[in-house]
């Protein structure tokens, strides 16, 4: 089950890239909630899959961001987890300043589809939040 929720994380990711809300809402339970790092300005959990795409496209906007599938490693993290590094160079909308983007997500599943996103700053603070020890 975890390689093919790997597979399911990566369609989700080139519905986002294509902005084909269709295919990235289909992928998601309805009841999805993201939950942002305390890095992140709004730190308040987003709760269901429609206001999860709204949030995702904000960001997308406003950092100007390619493809986020081109800056993306992704990898199980247990039966109903996937661990994605997002890293790579991001542009502000407003200010033009390039900063590198490096960030992590636990997807969690359920029943096949990604019911959570919890954002964290380094791969250790993602790992123990899925449970996981190297």
């Amino acid at each position: 089950m975890s390689q093919k929720n790997v597979e399911t994380f990566r369609e989700m990711l080139k519905a986002f890239d294509r902005r084909d809300r269709e295919a990235w809402l289909s992928l998601h339970d309805p009841d999805h909630e993201v939950i942002p790092g305390g890095f992140w300005p709004e730190t308040t959990a987003i709760q269901g899959r429609e206001a999860a795409w709204d949030f995702y496209v904000a960001i997308a906007q406003t950092l100007q961001a390619r493809a986020f599938l081109d800056d993306i490693e992704l990898e199980s993290a247990g039966p109903d987890k996937v661990l994605a590094h997002q890293h790579g160079p991001v542009r502000g909308q407003a200010s033009g300043a390039q900063v590198d983007l490096d960030l992590w997500v636990l997807g969690t599943f359920r029943a096949g589809k990604v019911a959570r996103d919890e954002w964290f700053a380094t791969r250790d603070e993602a790992l123990e939040g899925a449970g996981v020890r190297e």
